[in-house]
């Protein structure tokens, strides 16, 4: 580098600038040389302090030329930093679009209760759900059980689980393949992205635990959901179920569903939990990945982000790399 461009940054802020006592201050802070720069940076990370406290600190100390930017490079490649960074923030949430009719797209997942597991499926038009209790949690156990569902109400044409192995098994690959429906799976450290099946899975155990789980089920199933405007039910079947609730006959009768209006009323509901999630949690889209970038991840059962790794290229799912 050059002499010119080493005293570029320094005639800039050259209106700043005095000595005293043998000492060039900017304003009260002690102008650092470059010999010292690395060593001073060292101090300023001391207690491994985030980006914006580091800034901070020397705001009340010490100035360089592009100080800001080798502060930025020291918090960002710190290896204690990066190993014991907690969850990365929150992103912009991105809300699953409504599918065009019932049984296109459903989210499963697995839950226990009071020692029993059971499989819950959520159909993402409806929001009905559907449980199933398994006597094992193998891969044999849920396929037959997907399968009696599918006999009611047809192959979906996407299916979204998690990472669990009932799920990733050579046996699911070779049911899905026959069976002709897509399957996806969420982040193993996000479940938020199969959040319909999460929510699924409250509702199941909720439903499950009361005195007569099949009179739960029915009353959900007959409820408009407030985002679509229609009951479960309604959607799925195209009439209303008949309850415990007195009735009018009419009204049990089949109706048709106007598609366009539970669409419109399901977009709107959906930008309006866009908002406030985002708001809540301060929601910022976070860099792209590149491939051949060096980055560390958090596996099944560790605290921190202690394993090494490279980027490979990004995967067709929103958010996700391969590395």
């Amino acid at each position: 580098m050059s002499e010119g461009s080493l005293m570029h940054g320094y005639y800039a802020a050259r209106s700043h600038l005095l000595e005293l006592d043998g000492l060039v201050l900017y304003h009260d802070r002690i102008v650092v040389p470059t010999a010292l720069r690395a060593g001073v940076l060292d101090q300023l990370h001391e207690g491994h302090q985030g980006l914006t406290k580091c800034r901070e600190r020397a705001k009340l100390t010490v100035w360089w030329p592009k100080i800001g930017a080798q502060i930025t490079n020291k918090v960002k490649f710190c290896d204690f930093c990066r190993e014991h960074k907690p969850t990365q923030r929150h992103k912009p949430l991105m809300t699953t679009s409504l599918p065009g009719c019932p049984w296109q797209r459903i989210g499963v997942d697995l839950f226990v209760l009071e020692g029993k597991t059971y499989l819950v499926a959520v159909e993402y038009f409806s929001r009905d759900i559907e449980i199933a209790s398994l006597t094992t949690a193998s891969s044999t156990q849920v396929i037959n059980k997907l399968k009696h569902m599918f006999v009611r109400w047809g192959i979906p044409l996407k299916l979204v689980s998690d990472n669990g192995t009932q799920f990733t098994s050579a046996e699911f690959q070779e049911f899905k393949q026959r069976y002709g429906f897509t399957h996806t799976t969420s982040s193993p450290h996000y479940p938020q992205s199969n959040g319909a099946a999460e929510r699924a899975v409250q509702t199941a155990k909720y439903n499950l635990k009361q005195p007569d789980p099949c009179l739960a089920l029915m009353s959900y199933r007959s409820t408009p959901v407030a985002a679509t405007g229609c009951s479960p039910a309604q959607l799925m079947t195209g009439r209303q179920i008949r309850t415990t609730v007195p009735v009018l006959e009419k009204t049990l009768m089949p109706s048709a569903v106007n598609p366009d209006l539970v669409h419109m009323k399901d977009a709107k509901a959906k930008d309006s939990y866009r908002f406030f999630y985002n708001r809540r949690y301060s929601a910022r889209p976070l860099p792209d990945l590149l491939p051949g970038q060096n980055v560390r991840v958090k596996l099944d059962g560790e605290n921190g982000w202690t394993t090494p790794a490279k980027v490979i290229n990004k995967s067709k799912e929103p958010r996700s790399y391969f590395v």
